[in-house]
């Protein structure tokens, strides 16, 4: 009897913990519900299922709606459109998805409207899908975008880690119920509590911290996975990137090459947009990322991936907006461009890179 009544004094005491951590400090993380966002895409890694429904939230920064066309693009279905309609179609990861907010508040949505003060009249076609790197992009357009028949193909590259998800040693990535599951963290208790539990997100925070590490070590807990996706993404400002990123940028050089090609066959407009990581833009934030993993500042430079980028863009003549120097000014006048926790764009980034972005088409027209 007592047992069960100190097992039952347990529960209540979790409950409890559980409510009060929800209400006082709900922990972020992402989640997609019901499953099945994703599916199988061979011979590419996956795309988002066609006429899929759901929402997509972090429990404490944003709950959105996701619509799945049947060409598998988010948002409404694609209507006819008059002939003299400037089709664009936007390619990439999660940025251009919208992680974070509404479907009509994306920048693919939002171009049309910025389009019109210049006379264009336009849709915005979203093909963002989380966790694309470039080779994935073009993989995915080859097989289902060019039957769309966009006049204008934006290819967007988010500077974060794009090099990253090019990589052909890349962490494997599964689809679990149609949702994709870093190959660590597939299954099992943990993972449920993970999605789930505020207090398991709390506790497991509060034990990736810098003095907590010598009681991971000892449990066998390993390097956490937040600390070793910011240990991937600093990778890719490391001065020396060029070399220790070779296999991820020539297979991003052969994808954009490809890119090119489909540009001329087709016969549609192909530019690029360069997607600035917030570390890279908050000085603050650059410097805490640094020291928390304990790396030299000085064989780092927040510029590498931008300038690696722009040669390779170069190299296959694709035009490029860079969204960096306007999204730093931005920053600097206290704008809210990103999710603080997320680190996604809000809607007023979306807004910003649609702005620009409606510019840069007009100039290159």
């Amino acid at each position: 009897m007592p047992v069960a009544m100190l097992a039952v004094s347990l529960v209540l005491s979790l409950a409890a913990a559980e409510i009060l951590v929800r209400i006082a400090r709900p922990q972020p993380r992402l989640v997609i519900e019901p499953g099945g966002f994703y599916m199988p895409d061979p011979p590419g890694r996956y795309r988002l299922s066609p006429g899929y429904r759901g929402r997509i939230y972090n429990r404490a920064e944003y709950s959105n709606e996701i619509r799945i066309n049947e060409a598998g693009l988010r948002g409404s279905e694609i209507a006819s459109s008059p002939m003299d309609t400037l089709r664009v179609l936007v390619v990439g990861d999660s940025f251009v998805f919208g992680v974070g907010v509404e479907d009509t508040e994306t920048f693919a949505a939002l171009l049309p409207v910025s389009l019109a003060p210049d006379g264009l009249e336009a849709e915005g076609l979203n093909a963002g899908i989380p966790a694309f790197g470039v080779p994935d992009a073009e993989s995915w357009f080859r097989r289902h975008g060019a039957g769309l028949e966009p006049d204008v193909v934006v290819l967007a590259i988010f500077l974060g880690n794009d090099l990253v998800d090019a990589s052909p040693d890349r962490e494997e990535i599964l689809l679990v119920d149609g949702l994709l599951v870093p190959s660590q963290s597939a299954g099992g208790l943990k993972a449920w509590l993970h999605r789930h539990s505020h207090l398991f997100v709390a506790i497991k925070g509060l034990l990736e911290q810098p003095g907590f590490q010598p009681l991971r070590a000892k449990l066998g807990l390993g390097e956490p996975w937040k600390t070793r996706t910011l240990r991937e993404e600093l990778g890719v400002y490391r001065k020396t990137a060029d070399q220790e990123l070779e296999p991820a940028i020539e297979a991003t050089h052969e994808a954009l090459g490809r890119f090119k090609d489909l540009s001329t066959d087709l016969d549609f407009d192909l530019v690029a947009v360069l997607i600035p990581s917030e570390i890279q833009l908050e000085p603050d934030r650059w410097h805490t990322s640094l020291t928390s993993l304990g790396l030299d500042p000085a064989e780092y430079d927040p510029s590498t991936p931008t300038r690696i980028f722009r040669k390779l863009l170069a190299r296959h003549e694709i035009p490029t907006l860079d969204l960096g120097p306007p999204f730093e000014e931005g920053l600097s006048q206290g704008n809210e461009l990103y999710f603080r926790l997320d680190r996604h764009w809000t809607v007023e980034g979306h807004e910003l890179a649609a702005e620009e972005l409606s510019r840069f088409l007009v100039a290159h027209r």
